[in-house]
């Protein structure tokens, strides 16, 4: 017996477009912080903003309504035109990672760089869906299980990727 699962998106690239380069400094650059909704991620997404806030990058908070769509439209719209990169977290399943990648498109293709944070159970589905839409998108990979975890558990996570999603936003951790 085979079963076939098909795409509803029906999005087919042969060749991965390269993302928009990211800032060579984050100094004098608003990073929007995309809360894809999923419980507890809001506990990781705060260490991270307390820990650019210390290296003096700005922030900006920003929340989907629910991790298994795409951002509305105007939620992209409004970080295009106030922020310079995003960071989209915490994806930890398939359809909250697929529709974060898309957003992570949809930004980029507005000319925002940006970095989406994974767990490490969906690695391949992130890069697969990256396949799919025809994008070279950046991630940062984490532990799975999120839902489980301490927030003291969270925070040391968020503190743990902060350098790469520095790097992922071609900035030097030591900024």
């Amino acid at each position: 017996m085979t079963v076939t699962l098909r795409d509803p998106t029906a999005e087919i690239s042969g060749a991965l477009r390269r993302r928009v380069p990211p800032p060579t400094s984050l100094l004098g650059v608003t990073v929007a912080l995309l809360d894809i909704g999923k419980m507890r991620g809001d506990e990781f997404i705060d260490r991270l903003e307390a820990l650019l806030a210390e290296r003096g990058i700005a922030t900006r908070r920003f929340r989907k309504p629910t991790n298994t769509r795409t951002a509305p439209v105007e939620t992209l719209q409004e970080i295009a035109t106030t922020c310079g990169a995003a960071v989209i977290a915490l994806s930890d399943c398939g359809s909250c990672t697929s529709c974060s990648t898309h957003d992570l498109n949809d930004l980029d293709r507005r000319g925002i760089p940006g970095v989406s944070v994974i767990t490490e159970t969906f690695v391949e589905p992130f890069a697969a869906q990256c396949r799919a839409i025809g994008f070279d998108g950046a991630s940062v990979v984490v532990a799975h299980p999120v839902q489980n975890r301490t927030t003291a558990e969270l925070h040391a996570m968020a503190e743990v990727a902060l350098p790469r999603i520095l790097a992922a936003l071609g900035v030097a951790a030591a900024h």
